[in-house]
């Protein structure tokens, strides 16, 4: 069985709302004076919060500094493939594609002399340019020959190619950004 325990008087205090004849109100610990309306509350008397218990110190250890986060280092991705094709005269092209260029050449430019000989004897012979890979070294340096050329050709460009030139510059940074650095 329960029992209901009222506040003891020590614990208990009077609130008095006093209001004066201009209607201002005020309240306050001790009884109103002369000529202003009185009312009166009970309250309990508010009471601190126990203590909070002191923090116990530990013993700190020193800060560990964080490791540093690995740097990821950056890894190019190859180029496309690039060919150094030479042609029979030691002219030197770059093709990003295969083309070893095939032709037939007159025999006359070959340096065999055709005076005399029969006309379809004489007139050509088949001939294809020697074209390598380049390494990846190697192509960026061209890679970046192209690139410096392609914003000169899209700088001086005429109106109807000038899309084109700067698309080609576009690619060709794309490469050498990705590849060449």
């Amino acid at each position: 069985m329960l029992i209901a325990v009222g506040p003891s008087a020590a614990e208990e205090i009077t609130v008095y709302r006093c209001q004066d004849d201009k209607g201002r109100v005020t309240l306050q610990d001790e009884p109103c004076p002369a000529g202003q309306t009185e009312s009166t509350r009970s309250m309990v008397r508010p009471q601190d919060p126990p203590p909070r218990p002191a923090p116990t110190t530990v013993a700190a250890e020193p800060p560990v500094a964080p490791e540093p986060a690995p740097q990821a280092e950056w890894t190019p991705y190859p180029p496309p493939p690039l060919f150094q094709c030479t042609d029979y005269d030691g002219e030197v092209r770059y093709s990003e594609d295969y083309d070893p260029n095939t032709r037939c050449v007159p025999l006359s430019v070959l340096g065999y002399d055709v005076r005399g000989a029969p006309q379809a004897a004489a007139s050509c012979r088949w001939v294809q340019e020697s074209c390598l890979r380049l390494d990846d070294a190697s192509a960026c340096e061209q890679f970046i020959a192209r690139l410096k050329q392609a914003r000169s050709d899209a700088l001086h460009a005429f109106s109807d190619t000038a899309a084109y030139r700067k698309s080609e510059v576009q690619r060709l940074e794309r490469i050498v950004n990705d590849s060449c650095r």
